[in-house]
């Protein structure tokens, strides 16, 4: 084999005593012989070894028990609502009142049904006086200025005998209309039923001021007198009651007590005047 040297510059092989490189045309004054290469040896040919398995993925850890108290790596929970977050404001609020509106409902029939089925019941009343009593009551409660009813409610107080509570409603009746001598009259009796015999004489006497010839008026009157024993003051009285056209129902009545204060006084009844 011929010798060759390396070129300074590019470090190409040349032919030994050549004066320029033959690839860069540098000048090979200075070339340095190259080193003779040593024969290949025929490498072994080693057994291909078989690639390492994967290695097994790292099991997941398993779920620790739960610990009570606050855990510092777990997300933390927003509070939740007391209603669905579905629910649109909107929603709510139709929700709302037509809840409203049932509930209101539901109470003003139940208070119909309570007031219906308990008004006030009045003693020794029978189911006609009753209803006469409960239509009275409604109609002042519509109109506490209705007269009538006043004096109808009154009535059936009186006739159940619940004079103390129809005397409130025939002071009433008065208030609305002070001329009335029949409600004077009225309210006389309850207070003689209740043993305040002055003031019953009291109002007896206010009617004859309100119409003369009131013989109810007159007639009770003399019955005030009988009971305090004023047998001829008893006697001018019933007179006068049968003068003043009573009623056809009273005339036999008036006549039987004239007739025991006329015996008690001795006297004999005076003709009567038409």
């Amino acid at each position: 084999m011929s010798e060759q040297v390396l070129c300074p510059d590019c470090g190409a092989l040349n032919p030994a005593g050549g004066e320029a490189c033959s690839h860069c045309n540098y000048p090979l004054t200075d070339a340095i012989p190259a080193a003779p290469a040593k024969p290949r040896e025929a490498a072994a040919e080693k057994p291909v070894e078989p690639a390492p398995a994967p290695a097994p993925a790292p099991a997941p850890p398993k779920p620790s028990a739960p610990v009570r108290g606050f855990d510092p790596g777990a997300r933390p929970m927003r509070p939740r609502r007391a209603r669905p977050d579905s629910m649109q404001p909107v929603q709510m609020q139709l929700w709302l009142v037509a809840g409203v509106a049932v509930v209101l409902g539901i109470l003003y029939f139940a208070a119909q049904g309570f007031q219906k089925t308990n008004e006030p019941v009045i003693a020794g009343a029978n189911p006609q006086l009753q209803q006469r009593a409960d239509l009275a009551r409604k109609t002042i409660e519509r109109d506490s200025t209705n007269l009538m009813a006043r004096i109808e409610l009154a009535n059936v107080l009186y006739d159940t005998a619940n004079w103390s509570e129809a005397i409130i409603h025939y002071k009433s009746a008065m208030r609305l209309d002070p001329m009335r001598s029949t409600t004077v009259v009225d309210l006389g009796v309850c207070y003689y039923n209740l043993g305040q015999f002055a003031a019953a004489e009291t109002l007896f006497t206010h009617a004859l001021t309100l119409d003369p010839k009131q013989a109810i008026a007159l007639f009770n009157l003399g019955i005030v007198a009988m009971s305090r024993e004023q047998m001829a003051q008893a006697t001018e009285y019933f007179h006068r009651a049968l003068e003043a056209n009573p009623p056809e129902e009273m005339k036999n009545l008036i006549m039987q007590n004239l007739e025991k204060t006329m015996s008690a006084t001795g006297k004999t009844p005076p003709p009567l005047t038409k």
